[in-house]
């Protein structure tokens, strides 16, 4: 097994990324693409497979043995079928694994990017040499996956770890899902944005608006975390309430699943001890007696790295 390959594909709203790697994890080659989703998905399919060709031209690909791809959900990840996934509004009933097996005529596992995001950090980044992990992608949504005993938690014909979904709140907004009290519309970098942008607009003041040059359509979750990080008060309100929101769905998950670390991503974790803070002392008002400091609650390692290293270490464990 030595001289063999795989190759990890990360399909994004924004980019795609395909990767090299040889049986031991290690990145070889790897390339980047704008995924023009407005193309849709046959032509999109295409460009992906001549980027496969030119990040494997230096090998011989007979030695490339499985092809994994991380994207977002949903999806049927027996099938390899993209359903709906609303960050490729175009690509719709997309046979992803049968395109690609087709073309290359090895085998293709497809799997929801935030549940290959945790198995790319169980496997390389700050999950390593855990085999109970929980990770959790707080960006535009909020997504997660689940590693038990050292095996990525899957549905029968769906992605699971909706973590994002989550009911924390039953007054709470609703979410785009349809669903009320969602994790994801009290918690996600959307929602911060949101947030500021609502308080601002009802009269609370805040150096936001200075920021943001008094365009509050222009306000963002990066914006928030920046001036919290310089003491604004209505910033740091904010983060600080996400990251209760936060703590309180993971207080729960770590009664159900007992994780030895719960790894946090996505864009706004990079707000590091400001959203950090928050969540572990809302996890410990929230934790049973037992369970306290049994759970470490940490940073990505592998950041925009997490899913393409996850479809790797999917490919890896399908060399067979």
């Amino acid at each position: 097994m030595e001289d063999y390959f795989v190759i990890g594909i990360d399909i994004g709203g924004t980019n795609y990324r395909v990767a090299l790697a040889d049986v031991g994890g290690n990145l070889i080659s790897r390339n980047a693409e704008p995924t023009r989703a407005h193309e849709g998905p046959e032509i999109g399919l295409e460009r992906i497979k001549e980027t496969v060709k030119e990040t494997t031209a230096a090998i011989d690909f007979d030695k490339v043995r499985a092809i994994a791809v991380s994207t977002g959900g949903p999806l049927n990840p027996q099938t390899g079928v993209l359903l709906t996934p609303p960050s490729l509004p175009s690509w719709r009933n997309v046979p992803i694994k049968a395109s690609l097996e087709e073309t290359f005529k090895i085998p293709v596992w497809v799997e929801n990017d935030a549940d290959l995001a945790a198995l790319g950090e169980q496997r390389f980044g700050a999950g390593r040499g855990c085999d109970r992990v929980i990770y959790i992608t707080v960006s535009t949504g909020i997504g997660g996956g689940i590693i038990l005993d050292g095996n990525l938690l899957t549905g029968s014909d769906l992605s699971v770890a909706e973590i994002g979904h989550m009911v924390v709140d039953p007054n709470g907004p609703q979410c785009n899902c349809g669903g009320k009290g969602h994790l994801e519309p009290l918690a996600s970098g959307t929602a911060i944005a949101r947030i500021a942008r609502e308080r601002i607009s009802a009269g609370q003041s805040s150096n936001l608006s200075q920021i943001c040059g008094d365009d509050l359509s222009r306000l963002t979750a990066e914006m928030v975390v920046e001036a919290a990080r310089d003491s604004d008060p209505l910033a740091s309100e904010i983060v600080e309430e996400a990251g209760m929101y936060l703590g309180m769905a993971i207080a729960s998950l770590i009664h159900i699943f007992d994780p030895q670390v719960v790894i946090i991503g996505g864009g706004v974790s990079n707000a590091g001890g400001l959203i950090l803070g928050p969540i572990r002392k809302s996890i410990t008002e929230r934790i049973m007696p037992d369970f306290r400091g049994r759970a470490r609650v940490v940073q990505s390692e592998l950041g925009d790295d997490s899913g393409i290293m996850g479809a790797v270490a999917l490919g890896l464990d399908n060399l067979g």
